[in-house]
């Protein structure tokens, strides 16, 4: 064997094991840096599971005691995702963008106009009525002969009847909702927005 070659040889293989050890020191930091994040994400989900459940918690009251619209489709909502909460087939993820979602959709309900059917409960009483619905500045509502309208009053939380001069006002409201006829200035009574304790 020719010296020369001997020592070639002696110095990659002294290069490729220096390399060797550069890259055996990078995985171990790479291994120490995932199990740190392993870690911090055992703590985020222990943090993260009360958390969902305070603002779950927050947003089941909130519908309760928010002006009674689309009852049945937000209190559906709530009830899935409390049973979402229990379920151990879906993921941490799944249930925080669900309840994100749901959050999203009463921001939404604050900004637009609505209108629908649907049954005014009143006692004993039920009868089908049309709904109009400002953000969560205005609910009321107009019987189907357009014989009654009325609206939500928050602060006594109950519905109030109202003359008779608002009836065209909330039926134009209803087409506007309905995009039959163009945005227009109504004449509507509205509750008194609540002051901040």
């Amino acid at each position: 064997m020719n010296t020369a070659t001997g020592y070639a040889s002696s110095t990659a293989l002294k290069v490729y094991h220096q390399q060797l050890g550069r890259e055996v020191k990078s995985q171990e930091a790479e291994r120490a840096a995932m199990e740190k994040q392993l870690a911090d994400i055992e703590v985020t989900q222990r943090n993260i599971t009360p958390l969902m459940l305070r603002m779950l918690e927050v947003l089941t009251q909130f519908v309760a005691l928010d002006t009674p619209f689309l009852e049945r489709e937000r209190k559906q909502r709530v009830e899935e995702l409390q049973a979402l909460m229990d379920r151990s087939d879906v993921t941490l993820a799944e249930k925080y963008r669900r309840l994100l979602e749901a959050y999203q959709v009463e921001t939404d309900y604050g900004r637009n106009i609505e209108a629908y059917r649907g049954d005014l409960k009143e006692g004993e009483q039920t009868r089908a009525v049309d709904f109009l619905r400002f953000g969560r500045l205005g609910l009321y509502y107009l019987t189907l002969d357009r014989h009654e309208a009325g609206y939500w009053d928050q602060e006594a939380r109950r519905w109030v009847v109202l003359a008779s001069q608002y009836r065209n006002d909330i039926e134009r409201g209803l087409r506007i909702a309905r995009k039959q006829a163009a945005p227009d200035l109504l004449k509507l009574p509205i509750s008194a927005p609540e002051v901040g304790s």
